[in-house]
């Protein structure tokens, strides 16, 4: 039985230990002149240890070299796809990227909130891939770009994060959404300073649940009292009062030392820090993680890179089938309006169906609004739910301007959805405002969102069909040619002059084909460490046989030393 050298598992060498057996086997036929011949290898070894390594060194290489000539087909078949390779001085590939036409297309037009989220298990490399998705205009969920990172440290996310915004032409997102990963936290804080982070609240709450699991088994709900202070209050006053309340419950230190912690990043989950926030509706990673999930039906554990990007392209191509499907049936069917009333009409054949959905709620709750009072351009609105005695409780000040027709809620829905809240559609219609005024429709959300052109960052305009750009190269390369056999069809020299130009082509075609190395890619590439040839070979990674998600900083708060930061069970004034 052949052994498998150290940093090579099972599963990985189980294809070539039948043939490592064989050269054992046959050492003596093999053994020549004190060297060992390796016929499968066409090399010359002086022990079968060196031909082991020179094994490994061969295949490490082969993934590397399969990977770029995946992406260099990539752009040959569509030339806006874009990748980067992160290359040590070693040549080892550390972090891929890549995104092709249409995520960079989407990105320039749904890309305002951005999900990134980690993911291992999906290949066998162990590598964890990272997704950013976002919602496009039917409020479905779309891929702006993927990353697979080798080592998921701070300085492999800062390269991630650089490289995505290097290729979407260094458009910043408004707010990104992540989890609690310190990593990428210290990562973004460097690249997008000026990007709003939030972090996922279902995750955070997932750790609460966990945390406070025996305070439940004495009948006292602490997750429940802290997710009222994640969702329900929006002023700030109010929060600090009842997490100070939720804290002085508690009564072991780590239970203290995680509120403390969680508090100390109050503004990336805190509904009354998030609500003038940009978010679309989202609050948490799971859109992202709803495409892992996805992923991992087509991924495997056991699958190299190469293949897990072919597999990974799969998953794409359905989400983009979706949304196709998505545009058809929008355009064929009629929204079910209700009521003859103009604003919903206009809204009907505005907003995408789901959109629509969402604003005739509104719309149908304002009718459930009332004015409790009126001073100048100021408007106080509540709010009559017989089902909600609380929310009825609840007065809005909403402002509006009649000059410029400009309105203003103080529960800030459009500011963070983008669509107007009922309090705000009570105020029009008490103004005899029949129609939605323009500057409060977003374009995001419309049925014409993607009816612009889009340019990449060398200017040109972004065909996102890579079919499409194939059609189009076929029109351009059939009309040179009909072009050039008007000319010469008239003259026998001259028209066997190009017949043999054109077979000259023609051989010269097939023989790229026959030897895709020689092939040039013609297309500008402006990232230097996109490189190809046998010089390159994947990193691997040093004993993580992890097939899970990391644990998130504060998910370790029992190993942390005791007095990292303020606790505010024994200091309320430190939570002011």
């Amino acid at each position: 039985m052949v052994d498998v050298p150290d940093g090579l598992s099972e599963d990985t060498m189980a294809e070539h230990r039948e043939q490592m057996g064989t050269i054992e086997t046959q050492s003596k036929d093999m053994k020549y002149s004190g060297v060992w011949l390796v016929p499968h290898l066409g090399m010359e070894f002086a022990t079968l240890d060196e031909a082991w390594d020179k094994r490994k060194e061969a295949m490490e290489y082969g993934a590397a070299v399969a990977i770029t000539k995946y992406f260099a087909k990539r752009a040959s078949e569509n030339s806006f796809f874009q990748n980067f390779e992160d290359i040590t001085e070693d040549q080892e590939i550390v972090n891929i990227l890549w995104m092709d036409g249409k995520m960079i297309a989407d990105y320039a037009r749904f890309g305002e909130v951005v999900v990134f989220d980690t993911t291992f298990g999906t290949n066998k490399e162990k590598w964890a891939l990272g997704t950013f998705v976002g919602f496009n205009h039917f409020r479905e969920i779309v891929i702006f770009g993927a990353t697979l990172i080798c080592d998921s440290n701070t300085k492999s996310f800062e390269w991630a994060f650089t490289k995505f915004l290097e290729a979407h032409g260094g458009k910043k997102s408004t707010t990104i959404f992540t989890d609690q990963e310190q990593a990428i936290v210290l990562a973004l804080e460097q690249v997008m300073p000026d990007t709003k982070h939030g972090l996922c609240v279902w995750h955070i709450n997932q750790n609460c649940q966990r945390k406070f699991i025996s305070y439940k088994k004495k009948g006292i709900n602490m997750s429940g009292e802290f997710s009222k202070c994640m969702f329900k209050y929006e002023d700030e006053d109010d929060f600090v009062k009842a997490i100070e309340e939720l804290a002085a419950k508690l009564v072991g230190e780590e239970d203290k030392r995680w509120i403390d912690f969680i508090y100390g990043c109050k503004e990336k989950w805190a509904f009354c820090f998030m609500k003038n926030v940009v978010t679309l509706g989202i609050r948490s990673t799971q859109a992202s993680e709803s495409i892992n999930a996805q992923l991992k039906k087509y991924l495997s554990c056991k699958f190299d890179l190469n293949r897990f990007l072919e597999q990974f392209e799969r998953v794409v191509d359905a989400k983009r089938e979706k949304e196709i499907k998505s545009e058809y049936e929008m355009r064929r069917k009629i929204p079910r309006v209700g009521l003859n009333v103009p604003i919903l009409c206009e809204a009907g054949k505005l907003y995408t169906p789901k959109i629509f959905e969402l604003f005739k709620k509104e719309y149908e709750l304002s009718g459930s609004a009332y004015i409790e009072a009126i001073n100048g351009n100021t408007f106080l609105i509540g709010m009559c739910n017989i089902d909600d005695e609380e929310c009825s409780n609840k007065s809005r000040q909403v402002v509006w301007n009649r000059d410029d027709q400009s309105i203003a809620c103080s529960c800030k829905k459009f500011e963070r959805v983008g669509i107007l809240c009922c309090h705000a559609l009570k105020v029009l219609d008490r103004e005899d405002i029949k129609i939605i005024p323009p500057r409060y429709i977003l374009k995001r959300w419309t049925q014409d969102a993607k009816d612009e052109s889009v340019v990449d960052r060398e200017g040109r305009v972004i065909i996102e069909d890579a079919m499409l750009d194939v059609r189009n190269r076929h029109a351009q390369l059939m009309r040179e040619l009909a072009s050039t056999c008007g000319v010469v069809a008239h003259d026998e020299g001259e028209s066997q002059f190009v017949l043999n130009a054109l077979r000259s082509i023609r051989e010269q075609v097939d023989e790229r084909h026959r030897n895709p190395s020689s092939r040039t890619n013609d297309r500008v590439e402006d990232n230097p460490n996109s490189q190809t040839g046998n010089s390159l070979c994947l990193k691997k990674k040093n004993g993580d046989k992890r097939s899970k998600r990391k644990q998130a900083w504060n998910e370790n708060l029992s190993r942390r030393k005791k007095g990292n930061g303020r606790c505010i069970s024994n200091s309320q004034p430190s939570l002011r």
